[in-house]
């Protein structure tokens, strides 16, 4: 099993709807798809906190993972999705009509992992 972690530096003042918009059109979508979406995340702010670690969240406040069987299949399905017209439809969205330019997504970051002996996730 591996797991893709993506990271994404989300515009602070608009991140409440691209919330939305991942949470209502985005990941239903890749779940429909057959991807499996294990888990979800934004970024808390620790400045304030009393237990490491501690200080401003980094720009990078959005965290999701993907659970595949193995690299080609994650290869096989994102273009499968993404050559989908649903899926360019719901991408569409994230076009500021003002500019031209991603409304929500400022830095896109995808790792794929691989479990450790050490890992609960195999």
């Amino acid at each position: 099993m591996y797991y893709e972690l993506r990271s994404y530096d989300i515009n602070p003042d608009r991140i409440d709807e691209y919330l939305v918009w991942a949470s209502t059109k985005a990941v239903p979508f890749f779940k429909s798809r057959g991807m499996r979406v294990i888990g979800f995340w934004k970024a808390v702010d620790t400045a304030e906190a009393e237990f490491p670690p501690s200080g401003p969240a980094s720009t990078t406040n959005v965290h999701w993972m993907i659970a595949w069987d193995s690299e080609e299949e994650m290869r096989s399905k994102w273009a499968e999705v993404r050559a989908s017209d649903e899926m360019k439809e719901i991408m569409k969205e994230r076009i500021d009509p003002e500019t031209g330019g991603q409304k929500w997504h400022r830095v896109v970051r995808s790792a794929l992992l691989a479990p450790t002996e050490a890992s609960p996730l195999q």
